[in-house]
């Protein structure tokens, strides 16, 4: 195991902990930027920050004619209340790191620490990220002029609630998937709920096309290439004896082939139709394409095994059995640079909440893991 410093130690807990209690959402994170602006300043490095954009810092290796190595972190939180109570417990209202984003952001802030106490053969560029949960920010960093590099390595680990601590799970190629959205607005001439065969029902339409959403991943799915598609808000009508005139649903779409993607989406425009047609409401659905899948660089998931396997960790690795469903905008970062991915066991307890939970917790030793 890689020994980390005390001083590395203790910081990477107090930046985690200081960020977990003060969590900001989407892309612009004012006092998030300043926080790791900050702490970069600290170290003594020039520092790039833009607004909405994220903050950034190189440190010059020793060797110019080495390849440079780019580590990102996300910074963004959830809206979400926090539903555990600790010493440092969210205190923004309707706001929660519940995606571990903080430990991410205190691990990478310990890198900095050490590569200045131990200064790189080659040129690293530390990128903190905002808006990744919804708001593409990848797109927006990757235009700091720190990483404005033609050839790179880029890296980044993601903390895993439910991941025993000290465990890595790693993917060779398709590390996480394809996301989409959808919506699907429905309208039709509403009527009297005593006479549903008048009119057709806005409702009916919409719980009709969730379990055909369902049946269709389920039929597009294989063993190691899963297809999920989840309504996550369906809004019609308002009272107790009107069929309502209108409803929308809303959701998101994951795959880990670009056939599959192409092919849900066909299935579901099919589906849309044929409701309609059987109901005799009209319906738009709309598809809007979303983050590419996160693709780990098989030279480098082996170049990882044999350092893992190095340094002691070889009994807690994990090659994940299919993709993860969880899509992620690192993936920018692989479209420009090879480079990879992989998850840090962070679990608390038996039975832990899964990330963008509540009631989701993150050991602090999965950034000793993320460290070495």
């Amino acid at each position: 195991m890689v020994l980390l410093p005390p001083s590395v130690k203790k910081a990477m807990s107090e930046h985690r902990r200081f960020l977990h209690a003060h969590p900001e959402v989407g892309i612009l994170l004012p006092k998030t930027h300043e926080y790791i602006a900050k702490a970069l300043r600290s170290l003594g490095l020039d520092v790039e920050m833009v607004p909405g954009a994220g903050v950034s810092a190189r440190i010059t290796g020793s060797d110019s004619s080495l390849t440079p190595i780019v580590f990102r972190a996300d910074m963004d939180a959830l809206p979400i209340d926090e539903g555990i109570k600790s010493d440092f417990r969210s205190v923004t209202p309707g706001a929660m790191h519940a995606c571990g984003h903080d430990l991410h952001m205190a691990t990478l802030l310990g890198v900095a620490q050490d590569l200045i106490a131990n200064p790189p053969m080659r040129d690293v560029v530390l990128a903190f990220q905002p808006g990744e949960e919804s708001d593409r920010g990848a797109r927006e960093t990757l235009k700091h002029e720190n990483l404005h590099i033609d050839h790179a390595e880029t890296f980044a680990i993601h903390v895993n609630a439910v991941l025993p601590p000290g465990d890595i799970a790693y993917s060779r190629g398709v590390f996480m998937a394809f996301g989409d959205w959808f919506s699907l607005e429905i309208q039709g001439p509403g009527g009297h709920a005593s006479a549903p065969e008048r009119a057709g029902n806005p409702i009916q339409f919409g719980a009709l096309f969730e379990e055909g959403l369902v049946s269709l991943a389920y039929d597009l799915s294989t063993e190691k290439q899963r297809v999920v598609g989840t309504v996550t808000e369906f809004l019609s009508g308002n009272t107790v004896n009107v069929i309502p005139t209108e409803g929308s649903l809303r959701g998101t779409l994951r795959t880990v082939s670009l056939d599959q993607r192409e092919e849900l989406h066909r299935e579901m425009h099919k589906l849309t139709e044929e409701l309609s047609a059987r109901l005799g409401l009209k319906a738009q659905l709309t598809i809007t394409e979303g983050y590419p899948a996160v693709v780990s660089h098989p030279d480098f998931i082996e170049q990882f095994i044999q350092t893992a396997t190095h340094h002691g960790y070889g009994s807690n690795l994990q090659e994940m059995s299919h993709p993860s469903m969880v899509i992620e905008d690192f993936s920018y970062f692989l479209e420009r640079w090879p480079g990879a991915m992989v998850y840090v066991g962070a679990a608390i307890g038996d039975q832990p909440a899964f990330n963008h939970s509540a009631m989701a917790q993150f050991d602090e030793r999965a950034m000793e893991t993320a460290f070495g």
